[in-house]
């Protein structure tokens, strides 16, 4: 067989494990039973723009029921399970928020550039070995086992859930 065929036979058996897989009934796997799901993420008082929001189902055999969202600039969410702003399945979520940003010297990437790169000549350059990622969020939240945020999607669907961290 050459390996076009061989390319094209792998192909479609992908696309046909693909369709059984991702059509199934029920919360394992299927698109039936999402609910439009949106809110927002506080953490001392202020909203929080730039997280990620990951969302596991509490019910452990609910197998394909993750879902995720990015907040904006006003810390507002839509969850997203397979295509963009789904939803979710309705029920209880043991929930994720992270933030990183990239630091240099103790400043934001974008703070260090603006600081030394006034003019955003395109030419400047910096050391990016000293670039380090950090959370700006507590730890607590971005652990999938042991963050204490539990969330629930009720099952009408909801625009106004709240996702509060504290210290």
């Amino acid at each position: 067989m050459t390996f076009a065929k061989k390319y094209a036979v792998l192909a479609i058996l992908c696309a046909t494990t693909f369709a059984i897989v991702g059509c199934g009934k029920g919360g394992s796997g299927s698109r039936s039973g999402l609910v439009k799901a949106s809110g927002t993420v506080v953490y001392q008082g202020q909203p929080v723009a730039g997280a990620t929001i990951e969302m596991r189902p509490v019910d452990e055999s609910i197998t394909n029921g993750v879902a995720v969202g990015l907040t904006d600039d006003k810390g507002v969410f839509t969850l997203t399970t397979d295509r963009p702003n789904d939803g979710a399945l309705p029920g209880k979520y043991k929930t994720v928020v992270k933030k990183q940003v990239e630091m240099i010297d103790g400043m934001t990437k974008e703070e260090y550039l603006k600081e030394k790169n006034p003019d955003g000549n395109p030419e400047f350059t910096f050391d990016k070995g000293k670039l380090k990622v950090e959370d700006t969020l507590p730890s607590k939240y971005s652990d999938p086992l042991n963050t204490p945020l539990e969330v629930e999607v009720p099952k009408g669907g909801s625009k106004t859930l709240e996702i509060v961290l504290e210290d």
